[in-house]
């Protein structure tokens, strides 16, 4: 396994999780730019026994929120109509993930526990219209959020489970 060096938005990250299962996180922004650096990841619903791909991680959700529509941030209206289109339940509120944020200078103490599964065109700001996520820079912490029934946890923290082709630019 290659060691992952670099994190870019759109990166799809994967770990075998204590319960033998493997897990997948979607890079949702980074924060190269000022220090201290640190990456924001939407969770995914990838629970399986086997290896990732591309294609089934394509079948998996992200949990996160349709929250307000604001001026603030804005999506193409081909964004938009994608959201909506896939998750008419949302409309007019745009689409944003539960983030997952882990500091660079942590990451690297155990980035050997990851592998790089390819890179995905996706929708910018998902983690500042989600508006909740959680310090997971441990590999400990990390491991056992998604070993301690995540799922429950996120839908009560009011995350729902959304189709990753939502937040996919064509």
């Amino acid at each position: 396994m290659q060691k992952i060096k670099n994190i870019n938005q759109g990166d799809l990250l994967t770990f075998r999780a204590t319960d033998n299962k493997y897990k997948v996180l979607l890079c949702t922004s980074t924060n190269k730019v000022k220090n201290p650096h640190s990456f924001s990841f939407a969770v995914l619903t990838y629970d399986r026994l086997e290896k990732p791909t591309i294609s089934n991680i394509l079948e998996s959700e992200f949990f996160g929120i349709g929250n307000t529509k604001t001026d603030f941030i804005k999506f193409s209206d081909k964004e938009l109509n994608k959201m909506w289109s896939i998750h008419p339940e949302i409309e007019p509120y745009f689409l944003g993930s539960y983030s997952l944020i882990i500091w660079r200078k942590d990451f690297m103490k155990f980035r050997h526990n990851f592998e790089a599964i390819g890179n995905l065109k996706i929708v910018d700001n998902l983690d500042k219209i989600g508006r909740s996520g959680m310090n997971a820079s441990g590999w400990n912490t990390l491991n056992q959020f998604f070993v301690d029934n995540y799922n429950l946890i996120l839908k009560d923290r009011g995350q729902k489970a959304f189709k990753l082709k939502s937040i996919l630019i064509d």
